[in-house]
């Protein structure tokens, strides 16, 4: 497998979110820094010339979004460039102290131009003006929940926040300017994750529940969520509506399980209960995230390593622990990209298996 890395200098970088045209980095003081993806090409091809190009256009640019004649033509020769990591100094284009109390920041997402928070006060969220930029006038925290949340998670027009013992509290029609919707899942939750018509919630580290959804099309044929709740006295909804796996979610119409033995799949909507192993576990170490890139590559992170695997073959792209690792598989622009923050600073990553995965 073809593997390309960035490495961007912030030892505080604790979270990291690609959006519009631009990088968004969490820190662990409380700040918010903002990288404008255009600067990061520039930073890359004046250190690194065309190879920081080709690089680039990796990262940032799937389908050509974004890239310029340069990028293009670099991008010609990206069979040829090594698997390397190219480190690169820039700046963020801003950055700003979060004007919340809190004493941890534990989760980030962006969605639907707005900034979601998870605290262990609460949850938050920023909007975004209409060019998808933050900037002083709009750092103004709007309190979704008072209560202490875990973690975060987005999809079809909904924000699912994990309060622990308090359950899930689940935000629909956040595209809405009116307040969002509440839905509570009266369940313990640490994680969950929101796809393909499918919503799944982890009571515990080595748990998963799948809950009944309700979905619509909206008038530009995109999936949204308009209802959710437990699926237990249900009839069968998906494969399993309880199941034993350290992390679960949908992609790409099918349910992903991971856990130390590895990944496994549980095939499309259509099929019930059919399971087939698409990845090896690393030293049985158990993954603390998954995710899965737009080039279908099951990206693991566990406390030895972050891997990106296809079939049967895998890369490591990092040794030792990741704050975090995020993937966009739903971005046309970032699709290729994996985000981690490591040690020292910034990894941005992307793994080809073919020549058809960069073009």
């Amino acid at each position: 497998m073809h593997h390309l890395s960035a490495f961007i200098d912030e030892p505080s970088a604790l979270d990291a979110f690609a959006y519009r045209g631009n990088l968004y980095v969490l820190t662990f003081d409380g700040r918010l820094l903002t990288y404008d993806v255009q600067h990061l090409v520039r930073d890359l091809s004046d250190a690194h010339g065309q190879t920081g190009l080709a690089v680039a256009y990796a990262l940032f640019s799937s389908k050509g979004i974004g890239a310029g004649p340069e990028m293009k033509s670099a991008s010609v020769a990206l069979d040829q460039v090594p698997s390397s990591m190219l480190r690169v100094k820039s700046s963020p284009s801003s950055s700003f102290q979060i004007p919340i109390e809190a004493s941890a920041l534990l989760d980030m997402r962006i969605f639907y131009n707005q900034i979601f928070l998870a605290a262990d006060i609460g949850t938050y969220r920023f909007r975004l003006d209409s060019a998808g930029k933050l900037s002083e006038g709009n750092l103004k925290p709007e309190r979704m929940l008072a209560a202490p949340t875990e973690s975060l998670s987005t999809g079809m027009g909904a924000v699912a926040a994990s309060l622990g013992d308090e359950g899930l509290a689940v935000f629909l029609d956040v595209h809405a300017r009116e307040p969002s919707r509440e839905t509570r899942i009266e369940s313990r939750s640490l994680r969950s994750s929101i796809g393909w018509g499918q919503a799944i919630n982890h009571p515990t580290h080595d748990s998963y529940e799948v809950l009944k959804s309700e979905t619509i099309k909206d008038p530009s044929g995109k999936t949204m969520l308009v209802a959710v709740s437990r699926a237990n006295d249900q009839p069968h909804n998906g494969p399993e509506s309880r199941g034993s796996g350290t992390y679960a979610f949908w992609e790409f119409g099918r349910m992903l399980v991971g856990n130390h033995v590895g990944v496994a799949s549980f095939g499309r909507l259509s099929s019930h209960g059919r399971r087939r192993a698409v990845t090896n576990s690393f030293d049985g170490k158990l993954p603390l995230s998954l995710g899965v890139t737009g080039n279908r590559c099951i990206v693991t992170e566990t406390r030895a390593h972050v891997t990106a695997a296809r079939g049967d073959r895998s890369v490591v792209i990092h040794h030792g622990e990741a704050a975090s690792v995020r993937t966009f598989g739903g971005s046309q622009r970032y699709q290729r990209l994996i985000a981690s923050t490591v040690e020292g600073g910034l990894l941005l990553s992307a793994v080809f298996l073919s020549r058809e995965d960069w073009v």
